[in-house]
């Protein structure tokens, strides 16, 4: 038997922590579908890959079924039940299965009833990458599908009925519904019905986004209840619902949250840490989703290196987050060895640091307030998601540990000794209020940008120090940093690829000046190949102030980095963070592409910190990871609440030296952190 070792969240959920989402997206022009498939192969490959939990296919993208449903279509080369078989497979050896349907992308669906799919507002239809005008000679680009809308009659219909076909025909361990959400804005007959009968003017973009909400909202509702009707304890997973930006009523219909962010290919290996850090607010199960191929699904003969995969185990756990990897099946049902073995590799070290993991909830003093939340009929716009972006990675670059503050109200900000908000407006007048409370009471604040102004008003929400004048002049400027941010690796003013708030200290101290360019880059003015030089005299605004606890960055550093990661807007970012919050509750001596999360595990009296040095190299589209060197002798500083602590490292079966009591903390030496090192800290 495969154990199955799992965790229990706030929520109640037990999770399995390794998984696969088993993908078999199969054209109607492959024959023998599923004529390979044997039980005891199946279970091999499981069992090789040390699985506990895999998700299994009853529609594809095709709209093919791999079951013999009498509701859906069957595919029409399936030469057996292959749900059935590997459903009574995973059962036998006690290993958790999961059943995929998908809802906005089915190709014959779309196809054969163009009244189901989304349309535009000029009645075309919505489409991903795909050319409604292309011959079938023409090469397809990849991942290019037509999208549904589950608002359609017919197809919502067909969405409930073979839902529950299955709960009446399988014991169904839970339901992954895809491509839910990522349906663009939708104006097909019914939701332009649906609108009119509400009211709702379809000119008015937020009245049309706040409606499509709801539709999908509807629509999990329904899902649900059938679901749960027949299985109530079958988890639910709506793909495309673990956004940010979603409405938070999102998050009750959905029993956990799988974070799908392929790091080769979709945003990088930063991308999931930052999103893990805001979903742990939402004290549901999360489940890291990357993929055992080199570059996104669909890869078939693709092999994302083991020890890759190792770091990416290593990280999803380290942030909270149990374990997926994407594979997909060979149409004719046989499970690929080596990928399994791939995964086993990696598997077999998730086992090792599972206890360090499980049960564990991030800990920090300092915290993010994100730019990128939902409100109502809004959409966050690209630039306050590159804010969180940018804003993360300087800080992990910086070897900060922090917090993400997703839900302002339900938060307890005093546990916080500062609070950086990322560079957009997002802040109304109470949350204003709420943090000039928290200031009053011995927080620190560093505010990038916009976030120092109140909702949509051109008014400062805090006292900084200095006077708001308006936007800026000029598309770039030029910052001059002044003592205490000035080093000596920065004595000459620097160059911002995007222009800064104008804000005239008052009795605030001037931390940075700006200077601007002479003129904008235009065909008729310009100057050499790029941008227009600075001016001699700076402006008689400033790049930077600081009053009491409140320091504030006028420029968005954390857009900037974001796009361009130039090391000097690093540094003076964290230069100006050191000056409110001079002792973290950890710091590391590791370089720059190292990561560090430092978690409470109460029920053992003890934190867990987790050190990951793996920095990928860009080759072609695919960020990879390959050469893992170790980094010898590293320190690290501790600001913890308990005294009395022994610091160990348990993969090692070792006790750290004796650590150092200092100012800044606890300090002790790290001998070896080779990819992944887990540091445990008793008290």
């Amino acid at each position: 038997m495969v154990q199955r070792n799992q965790s229990e969240n706030a929520s109640g959920i037990d999770l399995p922590r390794r998984q696969v989402h088993l993908d078999f997206h199969t054209s109607e022009h492959l024959t023998d579908i599923g004529a390979a498939f044997r039980e005891d192969e199946f279970q091999a490959a499981i069992k090789l890959g040390r699985v506990n939990s895999i998700t299994l296919f009853a529609k594809c993208h095709h709209s093919w079924s791999y079951y013999p449903t009498t509701v859906g279509r069957p595919h029409p080369s399936l030469t057996t039940d292959l749900l059935g078989r590997q459903i009574e497979a995973c059962h036998a050896i006690g290993v958790r299965c999961p059943i995929y349907y998908p809802v906005g992308w089915s190709a014959n669906d779309a196809s054969d009833h163009p009244e189901w799919c989304g349309r535009a507002k000029d009645g075309s239809i919505l489409t991903c990458n795909a050319d409604l005008t292309a011959s079938p000679e023409d090469e397809r680009p990849i991942v290019s599908w037509i999208h549904l809308c589950p608002a359609s009659p017919g197809y919502r219909e067909l969405i409930l009925a073979q839902t529950e076909e299955i709960c009446r025909r399988f014991r169904v361990d839970g339901f992954f519904y895809d491509i839910c959400f990522n349906t663009p804005t939708c104006y097909c007959a019914a939701c332009r019905a649906t609108m009119s009968r509400e009211s709702i003017n379809i000119d008015d973009a937020a009245q049309v986004r706040a409606f499509t909400s709801r539709k999908w909202l509807a629509f999990m509702r329904d899902c649900n209840a059938m679901l749960h009707g027949h299985h109530p304890k079958a988890t639910v997973f709506y793909n495309g619902m673990a956004a940010p930006h979603n409405p938070p009523a999102a998050l009750q219909h959905q029993t956990h949250l799988e974070l799908e962010d392929l790091p080769t290919t979709w945003g990088g290996y930063d991308k999931f840490p930052l999103r893990a850090r805001f979903f742990t607010n939402a004290r549901k199960p999360l489940v890291a989703m990357s993929g055992k191929f080199h570059t996104t699904w669909g890869e078939f003969g693709g092999f994302k290196s083991p020890d890759a995969m190792r770091f990416e185990v290593a990280s999803m756990m380290a942030f909270g987050a149990a374990c997926s990897f994407g594979d997909q099946l060979h149409p004719l049902g046989r499970m690929d060895p080596t990928t399994y073995r791939n995964i086993g590799l990696a598997y077999e070290y998730a086992e090792r640091i599972e206890a360090y993991a499980i049960d564990s909830h991030p800990y920090s003093s300092l915290a993010i307030w994100p730019s990128h939340r939902f409100a109502e009929g809004q959409t966050p716009a690209e630039s306050s998601m590159a804010d969180d972006q940018g804003v993360a990675n300087m800080l992990m670059e910086g070897q900060y540990n922090f917090e993400v503050i997703a839900d302002a109200q339900a938060t307890d900000l005093g546990r916080f000794k500062t609070i950086v908000l990322t560079g957009s407006r997002c802040i109304d007048r109470a949350a204003a209020a709420r943090l000039r409370r928290y200031v009053e009471g011995g927080g620190s604040l560093l505010m990038l940008n916009e976030s120092v102004l109140e909702g949509e008003t051109d008014r400062l929400a805090f006292d900084i120090g200095a006077e708001y004048l308006g936007p800026a002049r000029f598309k770039i400027d030029y910052t001059a940093a002044m003592s205490p941010l000035a080093t000596d690796r920065m004595t000459s003013p620097f160059l911002n690829y995007a222009s800064a708030l104008r804000i005239a200290a008052t009795d605030g101290r001037m931390l940075a000046q700006i200077h601007e360019p002479y003129f904008d880059r235009t065909y008729g003015q310009y100057c050499s190949h790029q941008n227009t030089p600075h001016r001699p005299e700076p402006a008689e605004h400033a790049a930077a102030v600081q009053k009491g606890n409140i320091v504030y960055l006028a420029h968005p550093l954390g857009r900037m980095y974001a796009e361009y990661g130039a090391w000097l807007h690093r540094e003076i970012f964290l230069r100006a963070l050191h000056l409110i919050h001079p002792h973290p509750s950890v710091r590391s001596s590791m370089p720059s592409g190292g990561r560090v999360s430092l978690h409470h595990q109460a029920q053992h009296h003890r934190y867990v910190l987790h050190l990951l040095y793996a920095p990928p190299v860009q080759r072609g589209r695919c960020a990879v990871i390959e050469d893992q060197v170790p980094l010898l002798d590293v320190t690290v500083t501790l600001n913890l609440p308990e005294a009395d602590r022994r610091i160990g490292f348990p993969l090692r079966n070792a006790t750290a030296a004796q650590p150092t009591l200092g100012p800044s903390g606890l300090t002790f030496r790290v001998p070896c952190v080779a990819s992944h090192e887990v540091v445990v800290i008793e008290y």
